[in-house]
């Protein structure tokens, strides 16, 4: 990159012209500023410089190193312009050596004078006079002091380079690493550069940050190639990578029990299904007749063991069906021959296909009045599951879950469809697989429910998942019986782990407690991280979102439930329910029961409290109750739903109307002795209410607003004057008012809003 003139000149922090005399002096033929500057004639310029500094008050000192130091403190190598720092602070110390030594024997010299002056004095003793006190006497103290203080003046100005010029120091492009998270503070000594340069940058990319905050990722290495650097995007974390690895296995795999999992819409028979096949009644026990969290059961058939997966239908529910179809191998879906396809059943064909898993369809209440099993794998074509006898590879089949009418028949085809799929799993090893469902139990702690995809689980075996982490204390099948021992396919419910793992979560075998507890602290570390970060993007997202605007009402929530994956839907279900006017905040959500933590928290933030299938314990209620605080219970997730939505509606500000009552036509404006300046009216249209706003209007432009002084008719006060009739109308604090203007009274009405 050229130097110019000017840019030069600005380094040193001289004028254009100034450097142009300098440079002439120095024999240099520039004359423009915008003339070039070559490493050469920098050069030039600068032993010029040295010689007219040399021959100032100020001298030059060589040190035995060969560098050259003005009395100014520049140090300049006679074989090269660039030294690095540490040269030039043993420069500076060998000149400074050096000028300490000159000093001592001018020093020397000075006292050794002295002496001589004072033995001249006292050998003159011609003379007694009062010319003798006026002379001047040398003092030896004097002398030195003097040449002390010189000395250091030297020595100061010896590293006092300020009004030298310094050759600029050439940026480095380097290639930064960036983590997905990290803190700004971090980033910067990254750079080497001060927090505040970071912060500056971050304020012109519109993100509000100090040093201590955490950025994210892409905002990092916007700001990384913003101040000139790479910015590299570090995919994985060692950690974790080195955690995938520990997942090894020997053995040769083998055929396991098929996974499926019984999706579609609300009502429409999935749990029934099930019940019929374990012969229980599961769905009498869920609140309202609908699944509330996933159910995981191993089922013995004919055709040997099958691992059934049932998922709530209610749109609320959504992320639970999704997850549900990611951990299976074959997706039943229902559909009631009565009602059709809807939009959960349309949902779960798109997690389904997401997945990539086998579908097989059973077209449920056939035995009931309205059942069109034609029209339902017709719109079950429309979705591309053509029906096989239909020449498609989607198996259907007409079945009724109350009665149980062709279940058995329904059991074969997932067979056949699992034979052909031929799923196989490594038994030998440590056991991997995810979180069905976990909840926290009041008298067990943390529960969950486990779904095991390869190797064997055992009771004492040591368990990470997510930021939880435990030694296996219990093992219990679908039965309810404790067993030891749990292969692939098989979903069971351990005790054991410190923390509720979220559902969803991928759980691992570990060696030890060390290796469990390092990444469960890195986990956790990691989600602390993001939680901040997410935190950051929402305060900073409120910020500007109300800039201009009124500002969002927003409606603070805790969320306490009774099982992992029922809380995720909920927090999910409620964050839908924002609108333009308000939204819904989730300060804290969790697994277990309302505690004092939660009531003091709640209190804090002016929240909400909101119990699903939980109760608050003594303590939180007496927080509650003394605080004021508002306290929900729901067992059913319509009602929630609707208890938050009325909550949000209350918040908004009723929106005012107004509405034009009647409009009055001036004919004659009279000045009365009592009233002042009175208008003669004819009613054209509604009626006129004495008690209600008024405005004037002037060629249909409102010209003013307020109130009636007094309304007459016949000499008489009245209230209300009716359409068609004639007055006389007095305004409050209006005295302009002129033949063929309009009288117009309105009203104003509040209207609640809703959300």
């Amino acid at each position: 990159m050229s130097v110019t003139v000017k840019d030069f000149a600005k380094t040193l922090k001289i004028t254009d012209k100034a450097l142009l005399d300098r440079m002439q002096k120095a024999g240099l033929k520039h004359s423009s500023s915008s003339d070039e500057i070559t490493p050469s004639d920098k050069q030039a310029l600068l032993k010029s410089l040295k010689g007219v500094q040399s021959s100032s008050a100020s001298k030059s000192v060589t040190s035995e190193s060969g560098v050259k130091v003005t009395s100014k403190g520049k140090v300049v190598s006679s074989t090269s312009s660039k030294k690095s720092y540490s040269d030039n602070i043993e420069a500076k110390r060998a000149a400074a050596s050096e000028q300490l030594k000159e000093q001592q024997i001018k020093r020397k010299e000075q006292l050794k004078e002295a002496v001589k002056q004072k033995q001249d004095q006292k050998n003159k003793k011609t003379s007694k006079s009062k010319d003798v006190s006026n002379q001047e006497k040398i003092n030896v103290k004097d002398q030195l002091s003097s040449a002390v203080n010189a000395f250091k003046r030297n020595e100061k100005s010896i590293f006092d380079d300020k009004h030298q010029f310094e050759i600029p120091t050439e940026f480095i492009k380097k290639d930064i690493e960036v983590p997905e998270t990290i803190q700004v503070g971090e980033l910067a000594k990254l750079m080497a550069l001060k927090g505040g340069v970071v912060v500056k940058n971050l304020m012109s990319l519109g993100v509000v940050a100090t040093i201590n905050d955490v950025i994210d990722q892409e905002t990092a290495i916007l700001v990384i190639e913003e101040i000139g650097h790479n910015g590299i995007a570090l995919e994985n974390d060692n950690l974790e990578e080195d955690f995938a690895n520990l997942i090894n296995y020997d053995d040769q795999p083998k055929t396991r029990p098929a996974v499926i999992t019984v999706m579609g819409h609300v009502d429409h028979g999935k749990t029934t299904l099930l019940d019929f096949i374990r012969k229980t009644k599961v769905v009498d026990c869920e609140a309202g007749g609908i699944t509330q969290h996933i159910g995981a059961y191993e089922v013995n058939t004919p055709k040997g063991k099958l691992t059934f997966i049932d998922t709530p239908g209610h749109a609320a529910f959504s992320s639970m069906r999704a997850r549900g179809a990611n951990t299976t191998d074959i997706v039943v879906l229902v559909v009631a021959a009565n009602d059709g396809i809807k939009p959960q059943t349309e949902e779960a064909i798109n997690h389904a296909k997401a997945a990539n898993v086998s579908i097989v369809v059973a077209i449920n209440k056939v035995d009931l009045d309205g059942a069109d099993i034609d029209k339902v794998k017709s719109d079950l074509a429309a979705k591309d599951l053509t029906p096989e006898d239909w020449g498609g590879n989607i198996q259907m089949i007409p079945i009724s879950a109350l009665k149980g009418d062709g279940i058995d028949d329904l059991l074969e085809r997932i067979a056949l469809e699992a034979e052909i799929l031929e799923l196989k799993a490594h038994y030998d090893g440590a056991a991997q697989g995810v979180v069905i469902e976990s909840e926290l139990d009041k008298f067990r702690g943390s529960v969950a429910t486990l779904l095991i995809q390869n190797g064997t689980l055992k009771v004492g075996d040591l368990v990470v998942s997510g930021n939880s982490m435990g030694k296996i204390k219990s093992i219990v099948n679908s039965d309810g019986n404790k067993i030891k021992t749990a292969f692939p396919s098989a979903a069971v419910e351990v005790l054991g782990l410190n923390l509720v793992p979220n559902a969803g979560d991928q759980f691992q075998v570990v060696a030890n407690e060390k290796q469990a507890r390092e990444i469960a602290e890195y986990r956790l570390v990691k989600e602390k991280e993001k939680k901040l970060l997410k935190q950051k993007d929402e305060t900073a997202g409120d910020l500007f979102e109300t800039l201009g605007q009124d500002a969002k009402k927003i409606l603070n929530v805790i969320i306490k439930t009774d099982v992992g994956g029922t809380c995720e839907a909920i927090n999910a279900a409620l964050l839908d329910l924002g609108t333009e006017k308000a939204k819904v905040k989730i300060v804290s959500s969790g697994v277990g029961g309302i505690s004092e933590s939660d009531a003091n928290l709640a209190v804090a933030v002016d929240s909400i409290i909101i119990g699903f299938n939980v109760r608050a314990d003594n303590t939180a209620k007496k927080i509650i109750e003394s605080e004021g605080v508002p306290l929900s219970y729901h067992s059913i997730i319509y009602e929630l739903l609707d208890d938050v939505k009325a909550r949000m509606s209350g918040m908004l500000d009723p929106i005012i109307k107004e509405v034009i009552v009647g409009t009055a036509e001036v004919l004659e404006v009279f000045n009365s002795p009592k009233f002042g300046q009175v208008a003669g009216c004819n009613i054209i249209e509604g009626n006129v209410l004495r008690n209600k706003p008024v405005r004037v209007l002037r060629d249909d432009i409102v010209i003013f607003q307020g109130e009636l002084d007094s309304l007459r008719r016949f000499k008489e006060d009245v209230n209300e004057v009716k359409n068609g009739n004639e007055c006389g109308m007095g305004i409050k604090n209006y005295k302009d008012i002129k033949p063929g203007d309009k009288i117009e009274v309105f009203d104003r009405k509040e209207e609640l809003q809703t959300i």
